[in-house]
């Protein structure tokens, strides 16, 4: 940082109503004890089958990382993962120039774009690969883009199949980045802002110097999300591509999967590894992001800053258009799918939604034999398990890595490990869990352990920041009266728990990946019996369609009914 940057901050007084850097009361172990919980759930269900995964690849000596580092198809897929890893950051700028699009855009407007952005983020890669493949069928007579097309590129061929599934992601993730940085925007120091144009900074040196610290919190968090999410793609080609063409377009986590039996112990152990490793570099890349927001001089806290003027960088009118263009375009993959879902099965498999045939049929065969119906019932029993043990978890073991409540050593090495845990993939610990679980497989209260732990990082992580946040005599009020202070911070921090508690359960009710890697029963998953009938698409496409839209009215009603209380607990955590 330049010392003209460094001078502007240092021309406006900084107010720090944070929680304070440390604290007494609490007594020489508190911290610990608060962290214990957390810690002993994600070592068993975690750390423990990671560190047997690392054992098993290193049994042989080096021969099995050179049998899969030689092996072509590993490389095509490594090379697969990482065109993913760039695409989640065009993800994340595509969002930020969404975000801009939206400040200017009037009120009512911005609502309507936000929304249509921000509720993809809440439905299942299963379902955006079962839209955008319906979208892009490759018959005329069925695909909506081939209608428009006919005699077009083979989109569901090869080639032009990254092309869907690349849409399908951008379509998923883009309107998280968007919703995250929109908040960011609307809380810059405006008062640096002026002091900097008084000074004569020009555009590029008021977004280094002020808009670009201001953003790296919310950059962080959605750096984190969007990244893990293309580390863990799996349903999306899974179900996305067509079997013909799935070998070209596998990925090092659906390879693993596919190919684990044939493998080896070791190699697959050791692929295993290496798509920890690439997990890794995503959590360095996040934690270098926050260690330069760290570094830079502080511009104040975002809760007591105003929301910058609006200004219109082109007509409204356009401004308005270009944004409810945008609310449509998103919109499309979920009315195709609830076209669909909303016609015969016969209709479904001859012809397009758009030439009519509409009736329940397909919901009538989704349902059909009740299997779909107690898999619905055990998914919504399991997903409010894995919330509720979520937020138990997770409250004391954020508390505990407030500022003041470990050594500071021991506490920047609890963060780092709950950021590499927030983006491991299931496949490292799904070999050791599966031979250790035994005969309780089928048991929902185990997977729902599972399910917990792996959300239970990065729930940590969001309370922290939202602990951390609660202004310092909040904090110290209840201190002097005698009293703990976690409670009011949880009651402070109601927004980012309420975030938390629904985060769980959505990633619970979409969950695929766990209970497929463990083997666990199709008719205690409703993800799963929907991936049944995927394979043979073209023949049951109505009633898996009628099935995806069960599946998504769920967690949208859900996003919908908390509203902006759960945008203020992703982005800001606290009430004030």
């Amino acid at each position: 940082m330049t010392g003209g940057d460094a001078f502007l901050f240092d021309l406006t007084p900084h107010h720090d109503v944070r929680a304070p850097a440390r604290w007494q009361g609490t007594g020489r172990h508190g911290g610990w004890v608060y962290l214990l919980p957390a810690a002993a759930l994600v070592s068993a269900v975690l750390l423990a089958p990671l560190a047997v995964t690392a054992v098993t690849s290193l049994t042989g000596g080096p021969s099995a990382y050179l049998s899969v580092l030689t092996d072509q198809d590993v490389r095509f897929a490594l090379l697969h993962s990482l065109g993913w890893l760039l695409l989640a950051l065009g993800v994340c700028g595509l969002g930020l120039g969404l975000a801009r699009l939206a400040q200017d855009a009037g009120p009512r407007t911005r609502a309507l774009l936000l929304a249509a952005l921000a509720l993809p983020a809440v439905t299942s890669p299963l379902t955006a690969g079962t839209a955008f493949r319906l979208i892009f069928d490759a018959d005329p007579a069925r695909g909506t883009v081939s209608a428009l097309l006919p005699g077009g590129a083979p989109f569901l061929g090869p080639g032009w199949i990254w092309l869907v599934l690349g849409l399908a992601f951008v379509w998923q993730w883009t309107g998280l980045a968007c919703l995250a940085f929109q908040v960011g925007l609307a809380n810059l120091p405006t008062g640096l802002l002026r002091v900097a144009r008084v000074f004569g900074a020009g555009r590029l040196r008021r977004f280094r110097a002020v808009v670009a610290p201001a953003l790296f919190p919310t950059a962080g968090l959605v750096m984190l999300v969007v990244l893990t999410a293309a580390v863990r793609v799996f349903e999306l080609v899974l179900v996305g591509a067509p079997g013909s063409v799935q070998a070209r377009v596998d990925v090092v986590g659906l390879f693993w999967w596919r190919h684990r039996g044939d493998l080896g112990d070791g190699p697959a152990a050791a692929l295993g590894v290496l798509l920890t490793v690439m997990a890794m570099a995503v959590a360095a890349v996040t934690a270098l992001l926050w260690r330069v927001r760290r570094n830079w001089t502080d511009a104040g806290p975002p809760a007591r800053l105003a929301a910058p003027p609006t200004r219109r960088r082109g007509p409204a009118a356009l401004t308005g258009a270009a944004a409810v263009a945008i609310a449509l375009i998103w919109a499309l993959p979920f009315a195709v799918l609830l076209l669909t879902s909303l016609r015969s099965p016969e209709a479904v498999a001859t012809s397009g939604w758009w030439t009519g045939g509409y009736g329940l049929g397909s919901f009538r065969e989704a349902f059909e034999g009740g299997v779909f119906a107690g898999a619905l019932g055990a998914t919504a029993e399991r997903a409010v398990l894995v919330a509720a043990l979520v937020v138990l978890f997770a409250v004391p073991a954020a508390y505990a890595l407030t500022p003041g409540r470990l050594p500071a050593r021991a506490q920047r090495i609890a963060a780092a490990v709950a950021v590499l845990l927030a983006v491991l993939p299931p496949q490292v610990a799904a070999m050791p869990l599966a031979e250790m679980l035994g005969a309780l497989v089928g048991v929902t209260v185990v997977l729902a352990v599972i399910q917990a732990a792996l959300v239970l990082p990065l729930g940590v992580l969001l309370l922290r920041g939202a602990f951390i946040a609660v202004p310092r005599p909040v904090v110290l009020r209840p201190l002097a009266e005698g009293r703990s202070a976690i409670a009011r911070m949880t009651v402070e921090s109601g927004p980012a728990v309420l975030a938390v508690a629904v985060l769980a359960f959505v990633l619970a009710w979409n969950d695929l990946v766990a209970g497929l890697l463990l083997n666990w029963p199709a008719a205690d998953q409703a993800p799963l019996v929907v991936l049944q009938q995927t394979r043979h698409f073209s023949t049951s496409a109505g009633a898996f369609a009628a099935q995806e839209v069960v599946l998504t009215v769920v967690p949208v009603v859900l996003a919908l009914a908390t509203g902006r209380v759960l945008a203020r607990g992703l982005t800001r955590g606290v009430r004030r």
